[in-house]
């Protein structure tokens, strides 16, 4: 059986792909799995991909959300090339065999792989802390493997940047004031559950906001985001429900 492999997508935009290399390739939010997708519409432990002799088959470990496959939730499915199943907002397309077309040539478009492809979460980061409801703690994360450049006055993020240039954003109001959140990793998920939540996705052009989950859209630079991603350029002001952020290239 050859290689099979995952591509995950946001927005049509691809955030990473995956090699099935294992017997039982895991997925959900938490830093240990194979496949961590760090939204917190996404549960610890959602889902988990086994390899049979028939074939891989998904099944979902009893998710909050739940998994689908053509806007049916499934408990367990015979995977088939081509399938796109969802979490969240998410898209995940199972390309099976060692012939599969490469990232560029099935989406057609110029990508970058993640500069943590290949790499373990949990040795980058610790066990991320939960959501606290009472405070509005943000989940932070850090990555000892690059060091924070500061560039001066207004610039626009680049995608070689946004690479190499990990940015941050920078609390201005609320209990947090004056704490920064590094956005050194593909995704970053901002808010509460069932309240507000948005998140911050690395790409190879740079940073965007996107709105997950919520009545209320975030602001940048005092205007509300629509429902598709909005790129972040140095010195943004950014209004999350009660908290005012800035997002800041280092």
């Amino acid at each position: 059986m050859g290689m099979a492999s995952i591509v995950l997508t946001l927005d049509g935009e691809i955030v990473q792909e995956y090699d099935i290399t294992q017997a039982r390739t895991t997925i959900g939010r938490r830093p240990y799995h194979d496949i961590v997708i760090d939204n917190l519409a996404v549960s610890g432990d959602h889902a988990m991909i086994a390899r049979t002799p028939d074939g891989y088959v998904i099944e979902d470990t009893g998710s909050t959300n739940g998994t689908l496959l053509g806007e049916e939730p499934i408990t367990r499915h015979m995977l088939k090339d081509g399938d796109i199943l969802e979490i969240g907002r998410f898209k995940l397309r199972f390309v099976a065999g060692s012939d599969k077309p490469t990232v560029m040539e099935s989406e057609k478009t110029v990508v970058m792989r993640s500069p943590f492809a290949g790499k373990s979460v949990a040795a980058l980061k610790g066990e991320a802390p939960p959501v606290d409801a009472a405070t509005e703690r943000f989940p932070t994360t850090f990555s000892p493997e690059i060091s924070p450049r500061s560039h001066g006055g207004t610039h626009t993020v680049t995608g070689i940047e946004a690479a190499a240039h990990p940015a941050v954003l920078k609390i201005l109001s609320g209990p947090q004031n004056g704490h920064e959140i590094p956005l050194d990793k593909p995704l970053t998920s901002l808010g509460k559950p069932g309240v507000q939540v948005a998140m911050v996705t690395r790409r190879p052009l740079g940073y965007f906001l996107s709105h997950v989950d919520g009545s209320r859209f975030p602001l940048v630079n005092g205007n509300a985001i629509n429902d598709k991603p909005c790129p972040l350029n140095h010195q943004d002001l950014i209004e999350f429900g009660s908290v005012k952020m800035q997002f800041c290239l280092r």
